[in-house]
Parts: structure tokens; sequence; C-alpha cells
């Protein structure tokens, strides 16, 4: 037997003896104990575990008159020996009385709580009575002890006096004690904020203020002990009549209330379950935090609450209609130039890269080997008093070389390297900024870009990265793909995917003929002759 701790309370394990595993179809069979309690827990633990003890003594006994010999032969199945529906029907009905047995077990032990929790309550109801009958008395009894220290040679004096002292102190054995006092929720969560601050980043910082901030407008703060399954409900419904686009600008200070009223009024697009979900996983995280502590008696987020969740969209390529319209639509974002507009969609049309790691090319990171031309994606260290721009590529197979296409040579990509290499420029692209809430270098371009694809119309699922999903399709669908004997491995690594063979980084490419092979796969990227990137600088 075995007591085992779970947030929602002790539980017993206890493993079915080998003989009875094929029987029973279980390696070990487990109880709820209902009670935090370790002490009480032993207690219902042991009571189950004897009713645990007879049920296997049934079942063997059972098999043992069916054939007697099972234990010593061991080449018997102990399953044929149930082959008839007969007993299959007494095993069940040995199983089924066990079960009920059990549920019997714990009803009992719930009423004996019950009638515990009772009998103290009436304990204290009747000690209420005899404290008012008492204050009631309390002048007369007051003018006998006053009379009794003038005389103290009177016998009774003493035993008044000690019967006296028995009702000063009964309130401490016949009042229920009082549950230990829990912080504010407010505080709760700074004190949580604090204690993660080495896991936790910034934007998940963020986002478990916005969720709390949201959950004390729906119910107050108070201390986290007396909130309850009512107050999560609430904050939920709430939730659910909020805008899609809520949270967007950080200056908006309107509250639930407030925003919900918006919605009914505009009939805007609700926010989805998920995002739901989400608030209810940051709660549940603290709530855990704080009963592990004992200072919650439940999470009240656990549980089965329900949340439909809705399809996600799914990115896919661009297609050649949505290349021309990228092709002939004007460009006219007022912080970021043509020129940058051409050469970022270039270089992730024909090489798949991410949009941060291209908005994060510095001059240095482009070097020429072998007479290769190659931007290498590679870990940033940040320069003096600017920790934002430390920076590491998403995975180990991210840490790549990406050998520069001819496609983007001949549009003039390496003339324009050099110019802002003679103009000393850190980055490639140097008018580009840190910006947003986690200091990206892409997010004014993302933003120019989302609002320039709504602008044509582009559906939703095509976007930026939907570059990464054509290369990559191009790649592994190329007529000539068996005859240059491009490899999976070799489309892998030039793309930063993480395949079942690890990418061999980018140290490995300085000293080897592997960026021969590279260019090749560089070079089979290809569009239709009409995708030309050079107009979308004009």
């Amino acid at each position: 037997m075995k007591l085992i701790k779970l947030n929602s309370g002790y539980q017993l394990r206890r493993w079915v003896p080998l003989d009875l595993r094929r029987i029973l179809g279980k390696n070990e069979i487990w109880h709820t104990l209902e009670t935090h309690d370790k002490e009480i827990a032993k207690i219902r633990g042991c009571a189950i575990f004897g009713l645990t003890s007879q049920f296997f003594t049934v079942v063997r006994h059972r098999i043992m008159l069916k054939e007697n010999s099972y234990i010593y032969d061991k080449t018997t199945s102990l399953i044929d020996n149930l082959d008839t529906d007969h007993d299959k029907i007494i095993l069940s009905k040995i199983i089924e009385t066990y079960e009920n047995l059990v549920k019997e077990l714990k009803a009992q032990q719930r009423i004996s709580e019950a009638e515990a929790l009772l009998t103290r309550m009436q304990d204290y109801e009747r000690y209420n009575k005899l404290k008012e009958t008492i204050e009631e008395s309390k002048p007369k009894l007051d003018y006998v002890l006053d009379y009794l220290k003038d005389n103290k040679n009177f016998d009774a004096y003493k035993a008044i006096q000690e019967i006296n002292n028995r009702f000063t102190n009964a309130e401490s054995w016949t009042k229920p004690p009082e549950l230990k006092k829990s912080p504010l929720l407010s505080t709760a969560l700074n004190v949580y904020l604090e204690k993660s601050e080495d896991r936790l980043k910034d934007s998940d910082k963020r986002g478990y203020l916005n969720t709390f901030r949201r959950f004390l407008e729906c119910n107050g703060d108070k201390e986290i002990r007396k909130y309850n399954g009512e107050d999560a409900g609430n904050f939920r419904e709430l939730m659910a009549k909020m805008p899609e686009n809520y949270g967007k600008n950080r200056n908006d200070q309107r509250t639930i209330y407030e925003l919900t009223e918006l919605a009914d009024k505009q009939k805007l697009v609700r926010i989805s379950d998920k995002t739901i979900k989400n608030h209810f996983a940051r709660l549940s995280t603290v709530w855990r935090y704080y009963l592990s502590r004992e200072l919650v008696d439940r999470n009240i987020f656990a549980g089965d609450w329900q949340f439909t969740s809705k399809k996600k969209i799914k990115r896919v390529k661009w297609d050649n209609k949505q290349l021309e319209i990228l092709l002939n639509a004007e460009w006219n974002s007022p912080t970021i130039s043509r020129k940058y507009f051409m050469f970022i969609v270039g270089i992730g049309a024909y090489t798949g890269m991410r949009l941060e790691e291209i908005c994060r090319i510095r001059i240095e990171d482009i070097v020429e080997i072998r007479g290769i031309h190659v931007i290498l994606i590679q870990e940033h260290e940040a320069r003096k008093n600017r920790p934002w721009e430390y920076w590491n590529p998403k995975t180990e197979a991210g840490e790549r070389a990406v050998p520069i296409c001819e496609t983007l040579i001949n549009c003039g990509f390496l003339k324009f390297i050099n110019s802002q290499k003679s103009r000393k420029q850190y980055y490639l692209f140097s008018d580009l900024r840190f910006s947003g809430k986690d200091k990206k270098r892409s997010d004014a371009f993302q933003q120019a870009f989302s609002r320039f694809k709504l602008r044509k119309k582009i559906p939703r699922g095509v976007d930026f990265h939907s570059f990464r999903h054509n290369v990559s399709t191009k790649l592994r669908n190329l007529p000539e793909y068996a005859e240059k004997k491009i490899t999976e491995v070799w489309i892998n690594d030039f793309m930063g995917h993480e395949g079942n063979i690890k990418s061999v980084g980018v140290k490995s490419y300085l000293d080897e003929i592997e960026m021969e092979n590279l260019k090749k796969v560089a070079d089979s990227m290809t569009y239709p002759e009409f995708f030309d990137i050079r107009k979308l600088a004009k």
C-alpha cells in the first residue's frame, strides 16, 4: 500500500498480485481518499486496503474452485479458466460487490466527517447560549466575588474562582479553529511573479498581469482563499463577451465592463475559447502555487471547465495569383523604404529565412567562403549598454549558413550590402529599430506588411512566414531533384529545420565541402518568370 499526495488530495495505490493481473486486467488499483490530511488518509487507506485484500481472496478462491492446480502449473492460462459466460458473470459480480463496498465505506467516512462537523457546530451553539447566560448573571457573580475577596476565609471562594477560570478558557476548545489568513490576490500575484522571475520571460509576466487585472475587475481584490467557483465562472462569462481585438493598444485603459458594452453595441467578434483557456491556465498556475502552501483550500480553476477550440488557421504558401498581387501593389509605408521592402521580401522568398532572422542580419554576418557569399545565422552578443541586441536562433538547427542565390545577386543585393558596409552600418537593414513588447527588429515591418496584405485582400493564412512553405515545397518537389542529387539533409540545413539528422551548424561549413552543396540548394529555388522582385522597389 502506498499513499500518494496529489493536488486533489491523497490517493491509495495498491499493487494487484501477479497471479491476478491477467484476470483483472490491471497492474494496480487506485482509490481517492478525499482528504488533504495525512493522518485521516492513513485511517481511510487502511480500511480500503482491508476490503481490497478480501476482494483478492474472493477472486483467488473462485479460480481455485475452477482449477485447483492453477497456482502450481505455470503453463495454465488463467484467462482460459474463465471460458464460460457463467464464470465471467460471477467474476463481474465479485468486482461489482467490491466496488460497492468501497463506495459504501467512503460514504460512511463522509457521513462520519459530516456528523463530527455537525457535532462541533452544535457544541459551539450550546457554548454561545451558555455564554449569554453567564453574561446575564455576571453582575451577580461579580458581587459574590467582591464579597469573597473581602472574606477569603469563606470556603466557596476557591471553588467559584476555578469555575470562573474554566468558563473563561472554554472558548479555546469549543470554537472551531480559524483558517490561516491568506494574502490579497494582488499581493499574491506579486509574490508569485517575484519568486518565478528567473523562469518567466517579460511577455509571460505581461500575460499574468493582464489576466489578473481582468480577474480583479470582475471579482474585486480580496483574500485569495475567499474566491470560489462562482468567481471563476463569473470571470469566464465576462471574458467570453470581450471583443477579439482587445489589448492591442497598450494605452487602452478601459475596464472589462466598458469593453464588453462596446462589443455588444458594435456587435464585434468575441475572443476565442482558446484565449479564455490561456487566462484560466495562468490563474490555475498561481492557485496551485498557493494550494501547496495551504493558503487556498482548492484550485477553483481546475476541474470540468470545458473549452471549445476554434480550428487553427493553417499557413499556406503563396500561389501565383497572390504573388502577382504582391508584385503589382504599391508599397506605401512611411517608415520602411521600397528598397528594404524589396530585399526583405526577396530574402524571405528565396531562402525561407524567418522575418526576425532577416531583420537582424549584421554586416559581419555576411561572409565569403571559397567564393560563395553566405549569410551566417548565429548567436548575437549584445554591445555595451544594449542588452536588447542579444539574440540566438530559434532552435539549434536554426544556427546555420545560408548561401546567397544568384537571383538575389542579380537584383543588386551584393551592391546593397557593400553600400551599407561603406556607410559603416552595424545592421544590414539599419533603418529598422527595436520595438514592440519583445524588442524585435521585425516588429515595424511585420505590422506594415500585415496592413499591406489586408488592403490587397490577401487571405488569412498567407503571410510573410508562408514564404518558408514556398521554399520548402519547391525544393522538395524539383523535377531535377534526383539529377542534382539534392538531399533532404541539405534542405533541412539550408532552411534550419529540425530533421532526423541534426544540422551540422555554422562552424562546420567553414572548413568542409558542404557549402557547395548548400549553394546548389539555394540556386535551385525558382519562381514563375513574372516574379521579379525588382518590381517591388518601383
